[in-house]
């Protein structure tokens, strides 16, 4: 039985919070999720499964098709999330031209989070509602041996009759040392990269599942937090080692639930003596100079701050639980400590109701000084209380994503910016600005370049700048805007 794993291309992807322009060259992630469930199949079955990534190679869709050829396809399995559904819906229709009686399962985000809609989607089998590391197994087993699919948890399936069967949800495993993780060697993991990373090779890394904040903007999923061991992150990274990986990113939202957390993995990776570069995504709150200082002498190098507005009324409107005192403290501290820093800001947020606002929000991000800085437009995902409270201020209708929930290519639109005070060319130009101002300038530049060590630190420079030339020849009218 042929097993494949998709990761569909990214080629009418809803865009929100950067222009389109600006997605391909400046990074490409692997996709973790698939590559636990082809670990899980192949650790824990007799079955062996393929990944077929669409992104790592920009393919478009006709290209996919051609090259899904040369895949078995009697189960596919294909990761979704919700603004990359018209990508996943050309995705089935493809693998359906091409084994009309392919069983297709659909897991990630969008499943899990909307599955009424997801197991409507035309072609679609079955959807997985939560981790899908069990379920795939005893999916693939019940199909192989020809047995219904009526007792495995966590799946939702169409049956002959074309009714929908919704298995219970699985209890979710607070501990999640039980997940095979992924065996890299059997990915392109040469062909991957991080943005402002250092070494030949670089690979990504996930120690935690759910959030254990909530930001009314966030779409990110909120289970129930859970954290892997240390020890069992430290395998894994000796793993990524052997196979000449000398930088990771940990792609958690939040990396380091506390202090003493990080400062334990820290201490597990000196006493381990791995001798690796890192860095990972945390907020402001709750930092500390001792974190930041354990962390560069454990091989860290650049640490992602989810800062979102340099308003004081942004951070409380945002729910980030510190005021731009702490903010500056914190990006003082990275500087000194020799951290690269890294500020996530977002532009034309609810708090913010003129180009003026938007601006002062730039220039106190210019203050905090950080080695880069990632703009984006403030964007009403589904699901979250900031896309509730746009519809009842009537900014939107709210079933506006309904259409595209049903039928992911009808082209309906839907909003990808806050538009209470500026219009979406509006938002655009800010986004320029904010561009501009911060990596246009020769301070900027001439950093980069006294930090330049390796040709692949050159090219993926290079391809930053690419990106945002891009935006910047963007028309502010452009369908491409902020979406």
């Amino acid at each position: 039985m042929g097993i494949t794993l998709i990761n569909p291309p990214e080629k009418r992807r809803i865009w929100a919070g950067i222009a389109e322009s600006m997605a391909y060259g400046v990074y490409c992630f692997p996709p973790l999720g698939l590559m636990y469930l082809q670990a899980a199949i192949e650790k824990r079955t007799s079955h062996r499964a393929e990944l077929f990534d669409a992104v790592v190679d920009d393919l478009d869709h006709p290209e996919f098709e051609r090259r899904l050829r040369d895949y078995d396809l009697d189960v596919v399995g294909i990761t979704c999330t919700t603004h990359s559904l018209p990508d996943v819906q050309l995705a089935i229709d493809a693998v359906r031209r091409l084994n009309p009686s392919a069983h297709i399962a659909l897991g990630g985000p969008h499943p899990i989070m909307f599955p009424e809609y997801a197991i409507g989607l035309r072609g679609v089998d079955s959807i997985c509602i939560g981790d899908g590391d069990d379920v795939i197994v005893e999916l693939v087993e019940a199909l192989d041996q020809g047995r219904g699919l009526e007792g495995i948890e966590g799946l939702w399936f169409r049956g002959s009759d074309g009714v929908v069967v919704r298995n219970p949800a699985r209890v979710a495993p607070r501990n999640l040392d039980w997940q095979v993780w992924p065996d890299r060697s059997r990915s392109r993991f040469r062909d991957y990269w991080v943005p402002g990373s250092k070494h030949k090779l670089v690979g990504t890394v996930i120690t935690s599942k759910g959030c254990p904040h909530s930001c009314p903007f966030c779409f990110t999923y909120k289970s129930q937090y859970r954290i892997r061991d240390i020890d069992n992150i430290l395998d894994e990274i000796e793993h990524c080692i052997s196979l000449g990986i000398r930088e990771l990113f940990f792609v958690d939202d939040l990396f380091t639930p506390n202090s003493q957390w990080l400062i334990r993995f820290c201490d597990g990776v000196m006493r381990r003596g791995l001798r690796f570069n890192w860095g990972y995504k945390t907020c402001v709150a709750g930092t500390t100079r001792e974190e930041i200082r354990r962390a560069k002498e454990a091989g860290c190098t650049k640490i992602h701050f989810g800062v979102e507005s340099m308003h004081n009324e942004g951070l409380a409107e945002h729910q980030k639980h510190c005021d731009i005192d702490d903010c500056h403290r914190v990006f003082r501290w990275c500087r000194e400590e020799g951290v690269r820093s890294v500020a996530y800001v977002m532009l034309g947020g609810p708090h913010e109701r003129s180009a003026e606002s938007i601006r002062s929000n730039l220039r106190e991000t210019m203050k905090l000084d950080a080695d880069y800085a990632a703009f984006a437009i403030y964007t009403p995902y589904p699901g979250t209380p900031t896309f509730e409270r746009g519809a009842r201020l009537g900014l939107y209708p709210a079933d506006c994503w309904q259409r595209i929930f049903e039928d992911p290519l009808c082209g309906a639109e839907v909003p990808v910016s806050w538009e209470e005070h500026l219009s979406r060319a509006e938002l655009l130009q800010m986004l320029k600005e904010a561009h501009r101002q911060f990596y246009f300038r020769p301070r900027f530049v001439l950093r980069q370049l006294r930090q330049l060590q390796t040709r692949q630190e050159f090219v993926r420079l290079a391809n930053g700048a690419i990106s945002l030339l891009k935006l910047e020849l963007t028309p502010v009218d452009s369908h491409d805007a902020p979406v």
